[in-house]
């Protein structure tokens, strides 16, 4: 499952870059700032080929929560959706597709309590 939900932060992230790069004006910021764009084409297939390699009910329930939530992926520590600020149950785990979800905004959790967030980005 954690191969699902690297997959899904991928696909959140290049939704944003798409969305972020489809606005001429975010798109002359990036490249004012020395960016070099290619052809948004890029991304969209890069957004499809991504999408295609998940699981079809864990992608049917991130665009589901993506309709209500920019960021349909979001973090949880101690107990908090990061996403609503919402407190968790600590008696009950909510889960679609075997993945986490928060009983408050839907959004699809990925735990980093006793996490060292530079070790994970180190073991990709």
């Amino acid at each position: 499952m954690r191969a699902q939900l690297r997959t899904l932060l991928l696909l959140q992230e290049i939704d944003s870059l798409v969305a972020d790069l489809a606005d001429d004006g975010g798109r002359e910021i990036e490249e004012n700032l020395g960016f070099l764009l290619g052809p948004l084409s890029a991304l969209h297939d890069r957004r499809t080929e991504t999408a295609n390699s998940l699981d079809p009910e864990v992608l049917r329930r991130y665009e589901q929560v993506r309709r209500r939530h920019r960021r349909a992926v979001a973090p949880a520590r101690q107990g908090v959706c990061l996403g609503c600020f919402t407190k968790r149950p600590t008696r009950t785990t909510s889960k679609t597709v075997g993945i986490e979800t928060c009983e408050r905004c839907g959004r699809m959790l990925f735990r980093l309590d006793g996490e060292d967030l530079a070790s994970r980005i180190d073991s990709r």
